[in-house]
């Protein structure tokens, strides 16, 4: 046979098993990420017109109940929190959101020491790939060092930015298991942290470190804030409950990074919702770790936080 037609011959063999793998891969991973799917399909492509969107962290995900905060707001919310989540992410899920949805009535952001931290912009940019109908979507990753258009060209090529947990998950949505645990449950965005409790004698205190504040962080900051002015949102933000300040005594430069979220609060007449001073805090009952409310926890906080939001919402 001719060299070059059995090397033609040899590489579309290889696209096939590529193609086939990935559609494998691709599959499995559907079965797997019903949560995540089901609450990246309803940011990205419905039309689900809310009053209040919760955007934060993994703290956010699963520790607001919007099951809670509709049942004493009177209002209809959903939580877009989103693990390791910082303000790049948080300003492209909030600006994402009005490709299809009409402004909300209120957005409650949740911030974090490391929100301003943005050394690694996404701590999993995998779970848009298949979200890139959505222009903002599309424009978050080509802008951010994840090129789309070599998986539209090549869609196999996917199987190159999934590493070996991705691939597992795959097997485990072939085998029946789901991103929501055994025991947990998900409502509207939210997902339940199981019922651990800390052991105060064993409980982590990080050593001393500081928190790196990325200038261009504090510009999607003032970004978000724009476009909360610019569509008539209220916006206000919260930090979220954590064990007897267990996140903020390690970090050296706290006070810092409040200082700047305390200044754009003032300057833009938003409220800032310090829920570390609450009593639940020191309740080890109601913590999984010292930054995450278990699921008892996120129900005592929800209604808490639903009766701040009764005192400012307009």
């Amino acid at each position: 046979m001719n060299p070059i037609k059995k090397l033609i011959i040899i590489i579309l063999m290889a696209a096939v098993c590529c193609s086939l793998f990935n559609f494998f891969v691709q599959r499995g991973l559907k079965k797997y990420s019903i949560h995540t799917n089901k609450r990246l399909s309803e940011l990205f492509n419905n039309k689900t017109p809310y009053d209040i969107i919760f955007i934060g962290s993994s703290r956010t995900h699963t520790g607001i109940n919007p099951k809670i905060i509709d049942s004493i707001c009177k209002v209809n919310s959903y939580n877009f929190g989103i693990e390791g989540g910082n303000l790049l992410e948080f300003y492209y899920i909030f600006k994402s959101y009005f490709e299809n949805h009409p402004p909300p009535r209120c957005l409650v952001l949740t911030l974090d020491l490391y929100s301003f931290n943005l050394e690694r912009k996404f701590f999993n940019h995998t779970i848009y790939l298949n979200y890139t109908n959505n222009s903002v979507v599309k424009q978050m990753l080509d802008e951010n060092g994840h090129s789309t258009i070599p998986f539209k060209l090549i869609p196999f090529l996917l199987l190159t930015e999934q590493d070996d947990y991705a691939k597992g998950n795959a097997f485990k949505g072939y085998s029946g298991i789901t991103d929501i645990p055994p025991g947990e449950s998900a409502y509207k965005g939210f997902m339940t942290n199981s019922n651990n409790v800390i052991n105060t004698k064993t409980a982590e205190i990080k050593a001393l470190y500081s928190e790196e504040v990325d200038t261009l962080a504090v510009d999607y900051l003032d970004k978000i804030v724009a476009i909360c002015k610019e569509k008539n949102i209220q916006l206000i933000f919260t930090y979220a409950p954590e064990f007897k300040f267990g996140l903020q005594r390690p970090c050296v430069n706290a006070k810092a990074i409040f200082d700047i979220i305390n200044g754009v609060a003032i300057n833009n007449n938003i409220g800032f919702f310090r829920d570390d001073s609450l009593k639940i805090c020191n309740n080890p009952n109601l913590f999984a770790n010292i930054g995450h409310l278990n699921s008892s926890g996120a129900n005592v906080y929800s209604a808490l936080l639903a009766k701040e939001l009764n005192t400012v919402i307009k």
